[in-house]
């Protein structure tokens, strides 16, 4: 079975089996993170992480997906250009969780403007060959993130969890999605040098749609907190600074990193919290985000130690 596609696990038999347990015939695994492969009973795609796994009853489409439940019941997040909704779930296991439901960009144009007051520099090179992360790539760097390997070990980066990566069954014209054939192989190719070999092997489809599926991250983001005068616009601007040099801290830069996208936790009592005087914040937005040159650096070295000591045994 070894590189073979995998084998979709019914979603029945999947509400059923804990995350640990899954045989390898129904996983993936790829840019370090491992799916499960549940499929419904038309053929809609679910590729779902560990942390998502408690959420299955919740990611049933009926919940949030079909007749564009997400638009209906949920909120228009206008944060960006994307196309992003947060929405209410409760599944009959009777867990409540909002999720993030964001339609993928990969394969289309990047409108990218960086503004003269963009709080971290960027190389222009990178700028101009700035790509949307695919699905699966933008997952892997988030949980790399979350993980916290690199950079001091007393700093942690908050973030939304990612929770499954979904695909319905019925595809659409590229065109429709906005793709480029050239520039989509290139995404295809760059997984495929990125899946773990002892697992099944998938492809990304031209065809198909891919939607993330977050959980919420309670909180507010600082650009609307600074318009409700929860704090100042200073304040804004430089919990957006302290986010962008801690990320880089921890080998990452996001190439539009911005107010928006910096969540703000609050107490139970709505007051907004803080560490040692610092606003204690959370990270929303990962469409454009990268590891630092340090951050490879340190992998490629990491990687060839491995292969050295390997070589010896």
């Amino acid at each position: 079975m070894q590189n073979e596609a995998p084998v979709p696990l019914p979603y029945k038999d999947a509400l059923n089996i804990p995350f640990s347990e899954i045989p390898l015939e129904h996983c993936i695994k790829v840019y370090g993170v491992r799916y499960g492969f549940v499929t419904d009973e038309i053929g809609n795609e679910f590729y779902v992480t560990r942390l998502g796994w408690r959420l299955l009853d919740n990611l049933r489409t009926k919940n949030w997906y079909d007749e564009k439940a997400y638009a209906k019941k949920g909120e228009r997040l206008v944060e960006g250009s994307g196309v992003v909704y947060r929405v209410p779930t409760k599944g009959e296991r009777e867990i409540v969780q909002d999720l993030v439901v964001k339609f993928s960009r990969f394969a289309e144009e990047v409108p990218l403007q960086v503004a003269k007051t963009f709080p971290d520099k960027m190389p222009p090179e990178v700028v101009a060959g700035a790509m949307f992360n695919d699905p699966f790539q933008e997952f892997g760097l988030l949980v790399d993130l979350r993980n916290g390997h690199f950079g001091p070990k007393d700093l942690r980066i908050m973030t939304k969890r990612p929770v499954c990566i979904f695909s319905p069954a019925r595809k659409c014209a590229p065109w429709r999605l906005g793709r480029e054939r050239g520039r989509f192989d290139r995404y295809r190719h760059g997984m495929a040098a990125n899946q773990d070999a002892k697992y099944q092997k998938m492809d990304l489809d031209f065809e198909r749609q891919y939607v993330y599926l977050f959980a919420w991250l309670k909180g507010d983001n600082a650009d609307v907190c600074a318009q409700q005068g929860i704090i100042t616009p200073e304040e804004a601007a430089a919990v957006t600074l302290r986010a962008a040099h801690e990320l880089r801290q921890k080998g990452f830069m996001v190439l539009d990193n911005k107010p928006s996208h910096i969540i703000l936790r609050k107490r139970k009592n709505g007051e907004l919290m803080r560490k040692n005087g610092e606003l204690v914040y959370g990270l929303i937005d990962f469409e454009l985000l990268l590891r630092t040159e340090e951050y490879k650096d340190f992998l490629r070295k990491r990687n060839q130690e491995q292969e050295a000591a390997s070589q010896q045994q």
